[in-house]
């Protein structure tokens, strides 16, 4: 706090904030410094200044800003509920069927993460549609499920894997049975991502290296029957010379026949 109590008959009073805890006695001795014009304190070239003192802050800015919470992460979560039928009013938002089960699976996944390992990460999981399965009468569900990590990152295996554990390896979630194979987290499931995952962890470079390979046998393999054919041709060739420079051999007749 710097106050200059007189200026004409004015008392003025102003505040100073720092970024740092600084000593009043500091604050005072360097505005004066900076104010000293011959024998008088001038603010300016208008404001002359008598009666200047300085006292402590009551409270002084923080000197790092508070860290933002990190921003909530979305996990779309897929499965097939096979106990609950398909029909057409499911699927439309505006009918009973549909928020009934909504609501009930809401409340179910809600439960599930709330009393599982990433508790403390979990907001809350929300029924975004009903779907028909091929070749069933089984509904499939799409929910979108948000965490809020704070020391780690979450990723989609993991709460595949936790889903998985807390509904008897993805097969029961409270009065709903599952399609075990039908569980996705944002695509993810073991069943059906291995083979990508380790076609997708060459790099790109062997990638190219694989197809030059494969380019280089095959030009082998036509030179080698290029050449194949040139042999077979010049055998044929040399034995059609050889038959024209030996000719034919037909035996003489017996002269003594012809008399």
């Amino acid at each position: 706090m710097v106050s200059v109590p007189r200026l004409g008959s004015m008392l003025v009073t102003v505040k100073a904030l720092f970024s740092s805890n600084v000593d009043p006695s500091v604050v005072k001795k360097v505005f004066l410094d900076k104010t000293l014009n011959i024998s008088s304190h001038w603010l300016g070239a208008t404001y002359q200044l008598a009666d200047l003192h300085v006292t402590g802050p009551s409270a002084y800015l923080p000197t790092e800003k508070p860290t933002s919470s990190p921003s909530p992460e979305h996990f779309q979560l897929n499965f097939t509920v096979t106990n609950l039928l398909y029909s057409q009013d499911i699927t439309q938002p505006g009918t009973t069927k549909h928020q009934r089960n909504k609501r009930s699976i809401e409340n179910a996944l809600n439960h599930l993460f709330r009393n599982s390992s990433i508790k403390s990460f979990f907001s809350g999981c929300q029924v975004l549609a009903f779907r028909s399965v091929p070749h069933s009468n089984h509904t499939g569900v799409d929910s979108l499920c948000t965490f809020s990590p704070l020391a780690r990152r979450l990723d989609r295996v993991a709460i595949y894997l936790e889903f998985l554990r807390l509904t008897k390896n993805g097969t029961q979630l409270q009065n709903f049975t599952l399609d075990r194979n039908s569980v996705l987290v944002d695509g993810y499931s073991p069943n059906r991502n291995d083979v990508l995952t380790e076609n997708s962890d060459l790099p790109f470079w062997a990638i190219i290296l694989i197809c030059l390979a494969g380019l280089l046998v095959l030009i082998t393999c036509l030179i080698c029957c290029f050449l194949v054919t040139v042999r077979r041709r010049k055998k044929e060739g040399d034995y059609e010379v050889q038959q024209h420079s030996l000719g034919y051999y037909l035996p003489h007749p017996d002269l003594r026949k012809l008399q």
